[in-house]
């Protein structure tokens, strides 16, 4: 028999055995990954330094989660100094046992074979990646390596994390004259640690305008469509694309949105911009950016936003 988790154990011995605090403290986050902490660095030996930390660690779902404090030092073991020819990729890695072979948090690093295009080693089951760090050719020490971008953290289950990245194209430009040319110019790289529901906002401030002189003039009553679509990792995101007219050379504000579940790790967002139709043979769209004099026009502006964990 077991009870709850906050209740003391009864005159019979009954109380929250570890596998059922380890599978309520599992409910408690949506993955593996770090807390706080945990920064990985190299040294001027062949050991990786790691900072005080915690981390939520897992020997397997049956067996629940963890919740691992590490105080920070070095990594239990060594690695070797760089290949003579090639680079190689190490990673630094926790480890918290649940009884096999032992109860303690280890810290460690696993070292990668060399090669023209090295990749992460294996780690061993139940392992926390921390960092990868690629190693170059001729390294005498951890310190010459170069840290991996991509870090997992923990996320609290059901929670958001907000802004996951934007970028906004200030250049005032004009699309294409020509039918159907596609410009990407708009696109953001974005990391998440585990599969989740992004909602992709693009906003664009364009007028309709006419060439005179070789230059875009916005106004003289033309109309022309545009049309933007979505795109993931370089693939067109189905039923994300929309069209906007622009008319008689007033600047004008477009939005479209489109929401999309991605898996974990690292993806492109971008957006591309194209000319489908125009009444006149010089109309086009012309985007405009500002912020100054009280006017505000948005210029190009891409958003990604998460909305949660895939249910």
């Amino acid at each position: 028999m077991v009870t709850a988790l906050g209740v003391d154990v009864d005159v019979n011995g009954n109380g929250v055995d570890p596998l059922t605090h380890r599978q309520i403290i599992r409910r408690h986050w949506n993955n593996t990954g770090i807390m706080g902490g945990l920064r990985v660095s190299g040294r001027g030996d062949l050991h990786y330094a790691v900072s005080a930390g915690v981390a939520v660690c897992s020997m397997g779902d049956a067996d629940g989660y963890t919740e691992a404090y590490f105080a920070g030092g070095n990594t239990e073991n060594a690695v070797s100094a760089g290949d003579g020819t090639y680079a190689r990729i190490d990673s630094v890695y926790l480890l918290a046992n649940t009884g096999t072979p032992d109860n303690a948090v280890h810290c460690m690093a696993s070292q990668g074979t060399p090669s023209a295009s090295p990749v992460a080693p294996t780690l061993p089951a139940g392992a926390l990646l921390l960092r990868n760090v690629t190693i170059p050719a001729g390294a005498s020490t951890t310190g010459a390596g170069s840290l991996s971008a991509d870090v997992r953290y923990a996320i609290p289950y059901g929670a958001s994390l907000n802004l996951l990245g934007a970028f906004t194209n200030t250049a005032d430009a004009y699309g294409s004259s020509t039918v159907r040319q596609w410009h990407t110019q708009e696109s953001v790289s974005i990391y998440v640690p585990t599969d989740r529901t992004v909602e992709i906002v693009y906003q664009a401030t364009f007028a309709n305008a006419h060439l005179e002189g070789g230059k875009p003039m916005p106004g003289g009553g033309w109309i022309s469509w545009g049309v933007a679509a979505m795109l993931l990792d370089g693939v067109a995101i189905p039923h994300s694309g929309t069209e906007w007219q622009a008319s008689n050379g007033c600047w004008e504000s477009h939005e479209t949105r489109v929401s999309v579940t991605i898996t974990s790790g690292r993806h492109t967002i971008a957006v591309r911009n194209g000319l489908i139709s125009r009444q006149e043979s010089n109309g086009l769209p012309y985007f405009r950016y500002s912020d100054n004099g009280g006017v505000s026009y948005k210029g190009r502006d891409l958003k990604v936003w998460d909305r949660g964990p895939v249910q």
